[in-house]
């Protein structure tokens, strides 16, 4: 951004998680007096001319009794929501010889009220975000939304509780004075939640279904737990996330932002750990891809470099679950919205669990199935094929036995945790990201085979008939099973686990296709 002789006012528009910055103009010139909005306003925008009147009046400035117009730039961009009243206000003032002219680009966000009190707005971190990157070094939000923006770097932030203070910090920019330090105390990070996570301390299950909960882990392959009710399905996936190592800094301010796209201000603060969303059966599309309007993000997105769980999946609508497929595989959710594409990002870890039928005890010795071999099927069809096929795990979770549940001996998540890390770190630095997302055009370099291992994996492929998206999996996962075991190459042992961990559901009783 240049500077020039006027101040130059810019609010945003959430629109996606980038979103817009839009200039905000104002022309006061003799006429009948009126105040007219354009730029594609909603009637929540043109809305502000009212509150802005009365707002200005009674922060004790007075409102040009001419005719004012309002731009709003780009034209062609649709304006929603009530965070353009104090934008709007500030131009006004500004271009009425009220507040100084400051040569210096802002960014305004602010809803208010007819006393002049500033309210707290949606999308601030966001915003705040996109204005660094165009070079905006100033801007001015409200006092609830201070700290969330404040976790932006080099930017000076100046909360307003009032219009009414709107001069003093415009004399204060002018004077080129910086914002108090105390008004962001416990701007930084929200509160520690690792102590709050469940961890598999008090963990029961068998030995080979942790394995596999490290091994899906390290590699942040998707998984699908199988198996009847009460067999630590749920319980295993809950405490999945305790053995993820802490996000980075980009991460952590990713997810921050979205949060604050849906308007949680309390979970828009930097948090190291990794989200963990458990959407219910009953969600729709727009809740699990995004939409409504305004256009917000949905359970895919702020599950955005953690885990997204669907427990009891065939229980989900058919729709909702085959629209996770290319989510899962390109990391982000575009939407169509009036010829305007609107994307948010969604690199998840999918964990999908169900029963072996609709009642649970298909397989189960000592238990009677009740349902029909077309109830059955109508329950597994809702999955479909290509969506399983995008599950590089597939586990049978099995109850733990009596000596299981008796037994004192648990696992530490720290412990694991610190397993998952070695191995993650070895992929950073050999791939530039987990395993899960090596490239296939990468695969025959990164998990080479020799020997008795492709023996093996060419074996296992053609008993099996596994398409080339689950043989690629199954390399991916027996490169991860050798970074656990500190292996650079990729043994035959490592091949045989990686094939056990795709085998359920190919053509086996308990996966009825």
């Amino acid at each position: 951004m240049k500077e020039g002789l006027a101040m130059e006012v810019f609010a945003y528009e959430p629109l996606g998680f980038d979103g817009y910055l839009v200039r905000v103009e104002a022309d006061i010139r003799t006429g009948i007096p009126a105040v007219e909005i354009v730029g594609l306003a909603s009637t929540a925008v043109r809305e502000a001319r009212e509150r802005a009147r009365i707002a200005i009046r009674n922060a004790g400035f007075e409102f040009p009794s001419d005719r004012i117009l309002v731009n709003l730039s780009p034209a062609d961009l649709p304006k929603e929501g009530s965070a353009y009243d104090l934008p709007i206000a500030i131009k006004i003032l500004s271009q009425s010889g009220q507040v100084a002219q400051i040569p210096r680009p802002l960014l305004v966000l602010g809803e208010l009220t007819l006393s002049g009190e500033v309210c707290g707005v949606r999308g601030v971190l966001p915003a705040v975000r996109a204005a660094a990157s165009a070079g905006i070094q100033i801007c001015i939000v409200p006092a609830e939304n201070a700290a969330e923006a404040a976790q932006v770097e080099k930017m000076q932030v100046w909360p307003i509780a009032h219009l009414g203070e709107v001069s003093p910090i415009i004399s204060a920019i002018e004077d080129r004075k910086m914002p108090s330090s105390s008004s962001m105390a416990g701007a930084m990070e929200g509160e520690d939640e690792k102590g709050l996570e469940p961890d598999f301390s008090d963990f029961r299950g068998g030995r080979a279904l942790l394995r596999a909960l490290v091994v899906a882990a390290a590699g942040r392959h998707n998984m699908f737990l199988a198996g009847p009710p009460g067999a630590g399905k749920t319980m295993a996936a809950s405490r999945f996330p305790s053995i993820l190592p802490d996000l980075e800094d980009h991460e952590a301010l990713d997810i921050a932002s979205l949060y604050s796209l849906c308007g949680d201000r309390n979970r828009a603060r930097l948090r190291r750990r990794p989200p963990f969303r458990t959407p219910h059966h009953s969600a729709s599309l727009e809740g699990m891809l995004g939409g409504a309007r305004p256009v917000r993000p949905g359970e895919a997105s702020l599950a955005h470099h953690g885990v997204l769980f669907l427990d009891e999946c065939p229980e989900f609508r058919r729709d909702v679950l085959q629209s996770l497929r290319e989510p899962a595989e390109q990391g982000y959710v575009n939407l169509v919205r009036a010829g305007r594409t609107i994307r948010f990002p969604s690199d998840f870890q999918l964990i999908m669990a169900a029963n072996p039928c609709p009642c649970g005890n298909m397989g189960i010795p000592g238990k009677a199935c009740l349902c029909t071999p077309e109830e059955i099927r109508r329950y597994w069809k809702r999955l479909g094929g290509p969506l399983l096929d995008r599950l590089d795990m597939r586990i049978a979770v099995t109850p733990p036995s009596s000596s299981e549940l008796l037994s004192s001996a648990s696992s530490e998540s720290k412990t694991l945790r610190r397993i998952v890390k070695k191995a993650r770190e070895l992929q950073i630095e050999r791939n530039g990201g987990p395993n899960a997302r090596i490239p296939p055009g990468s695969i025959p370099r990164l998990c080479r085979l020799d020997g008795a291992a492709e023996r093996m994996f060419r074996a296992g492929i053609e008993s099996f008939g596994l398409s080339a998206r689950a043989s690629h999996a199954v390399l991916k996962v027996a490169r991860t099973i050798a970074d656990l075991d500190a292996r650079t190459e990729i043994g035959e042992s490592a091949v045989e686990e990686a094939l056990s961990y795709r085998l359920l559901g190919e053509g086996d009783a308990v996966w009825p296709f």
